[in-house]
């Protein structure tokens, strides 16, 4: 299901722009391939069974499967480890740079590596550099590990990361990541195995976003992407621990070992990736033996699977939000002790039972509990569920029971779910009139733009685009230049926190800053935190050596796989 939630890169960084969008919000129990447009925004809704609940089958047949939607092709075994990505049907391209969809950067995590790689605690640590240093300046000094090869043959060099943050940069190439390395300034290369990246003031999310997760910042060889020209979307070379075999558009990427990986030959050859449609499908499949691993599963159907011997799930608080955002510039949502009224009216624990079936938690923020450095806590007395005192809050604002609005919804999803449950218990608990509008999410997103709306269903989450930086959880959002900042929220002092926390390269003190700047936004309430949901990977028994960090890694655990 959507526990892992999507957003693509703001519009500042070229002409694809596109929406915030979550993975739910096609499906309540199933996810979809990620929203992305070139001059438009164009929705992938490939998966069938829109808000349909599958009942689990503890057996199993290809007859199932088929039925299911999963192709016939996807039921031939090979000697490989059969890992499948569920609830996609779309990879359009494997070049780090252009990529936005989920199951694009699922390939492109074990096809590349980047400088750094994350830790079990959203640390960034280093990848193909062997060390790194931070300057008082902000700027970033590599040492790159000796002896990494291409799958092509062509060793490592500081070149390569030249050429490839350079290429990230180039107004021409068009990349949706181009902002996440905008504050570059300059590369140096002072001998091949360094490189330092000269930023134009310290900006502290650089590190984070040159890990290899969505970011797009997988490092290339100049010499295989030239060779490639306009094809090496379809013909990857990286330094991963597993290169491409075959691709099978709508089916499959099947991918084979590296046997020169400078972390030494991974011990499975072959990994087949099936693409299947339906998460129920995936379940299916792999109860009934069909394949090893599968990236997700129903939020309803995981009490049950935890109950199951012959499978491990395993499972990390999601790196998203969701929220109700607030047009702050159109009555009622205008009056911050309405805000705080609605805030105080709505049970979030009611909404993490109805809607995720207890995979999550309630959220007093937007930063989500991963991010441990800069969390501040799933409660606050302003998001915690209390009458009195919210019928106390309404009192205090100009707007009195009764009164009317608009809360939009992402069409027949899960998102409808959320408004419908906010509405439901702030009409009971204040006496107002709020209703739930279902709307096409293009013309959601549209309508947020222009702020014609009074309130919406809203958030974000993993990030597939690398959506793992307290910035662009809060900065994007809360600042009056937030590219995400649908809601016409200015607070000049919150905006200073904000930018002294970009600017700040300690990061216990840069957390201590997001904390105190969400416990100075709760008194104004410009958004209403909701919650955060869990994310899950499933496997049999057989397979060993799975980490599931808190972002949707799937490709980076290759390397450290058995089977038997």
């Amino acid at each position: 299901m959507g526990s892992r939630g999507t957003a693509l890169s703001p519009p500042t960084t070229g002409g694809r722009l596109a929406g915030p969008f979550l993975a739910e919000e096609q499906l309540l129990y199933s996810r979809r391939a990620e929203p992305r447009q070139a001059k438009g925004i164009r929705m992938d809704c490939s998966r069938s069974g829109l808000n349909r609940r599958k009942t689990l089958l503890l057996g199993g047949s290809a007859v199932a499967a088929v039925a299911s939607g999963w192709p016939v092709a996807a039921l031939a075994q090979a000697s490989t480890l059969r890992a499948a990505i569920t609830g996609y049907t779309v990879i359009d391209t494997l070049d780090p740079g252009k990529a936005t969809l989920i199951p694009e950067f699922y390939v492109i995590e074990g096809l590349y590596n980047a400088l750094m790689k994350f830790d079990a605690k959203m640390n960034p640590v280093p990848d193909l550099a062997e060390s790194v240093k931070a300057s008082d300046d902000g700027a970033l000094e590599f040492r790159l590990r000796q002896g990494v090869q291409f799958h092509d043959g062509g060793d490592l060099t500081s070149d390569d990361v030249k050429f490839t943050i350079e290429r990230l940069l180039d107004e021409n190439f068009d990349s949706p990541h181009k902002s996440k390395v905008s504050a570059v300034d300059r590369i140096e290369t002072p001998d091949p195995l360094t490189v330092r990246l000269v930023t134009k003031q310290p900006f502290a999310p650089l590190l984070t976003f040159l890990a290899n997760a969505g970011t797009g910042t997988q490092i290339l060889s100049r010499k295989s992407v030239a060779a490639a020209g306009d094809d090496f979307g379809k013909k990857p070379v990286g330094t991963g621990a597993y290169m491409l075999k075959d691709w099978q558009p709508g089916e499959r990427v099947t991918v084979a070992a590296f046997e020169n990986y400078f972390g030494g030959k991974p011990q499975i050859s072959t990994i087949d990736m099936p693409l299947i449609a339906e998460e129920s499908s995936g379940v299916t499949a792999l109860l009934a033996g069909q394949i090893d691993l599968t990236s997700t599963a129903p939020l309803a159907d995981i009490p049950k699977l935890q109950q199951n011997p012959s499978i491990a799930l395993l499972k990390q608080p999601g790196m998203n939000c969701r929220f109700i955002s607030l047009n702050h510039r159109r009555p009622p949502f205008d009056d911050p002790s309405f805000r705080r009224a609605c805030s105080l009216a709505f049970d979030r624990n009611a909404m993490v039972s109805a809607i995720l079936f207890g995979e999550g938690m309630p959220s007093a923020g937007l930063i989500p509990p991963s991010l441990e450095y800069a969390y501040r806590g799933a409660t606050h007395p302003l998001t915690t569920y209390n009458a009195e005192r919210a019928r106390a809050e309404l009192a205090k604002s100009k707007y009195k029971p009764g009164q009317e609005g608009v809360v939009l919804s992402l069409g027949q999803t899960w998102w409808k779910r959320i408004a419908e449950v906010f509405v439901a218990q702030v009409n009971q608990t204040l006496g107002t009139k709020l209703t739930v509008e279902v709307t096409e999410a293009n013309r959601v997103f549209q309508r947020l733009q222009v702020a014609d709306y009074q309130a919406c269903a809203w958030g974000w989450g993993w990030g597939w685009t690398g959506l793992i930086d307290a910035d662009q959880y809060t900065y994007e959002i809360l600042h009056t230049k937030g590219w995400r900042n649908f809601e016409g929220y200015s607070n000049p002092k919150l905006d200073g926190m904000l930018e002294q926390a970009r600017r700040e390269l300690d990061k216990p003190k840069r957390g201590a800053i997001y904390k105190e700047a969400e416990t100075a936004m709760l008194e104004d309430m410009p958004i209403l935190p909701c919650f955060c949901s869990n994310i899950h990977t499933l496997m049999t028994k057989r397979v060993r050596g799975f980490e599931q960090l808190p972002f949707s890694n799937w490709g980076d655990q290759f390397a450290n796989l058995t089977i038997g």
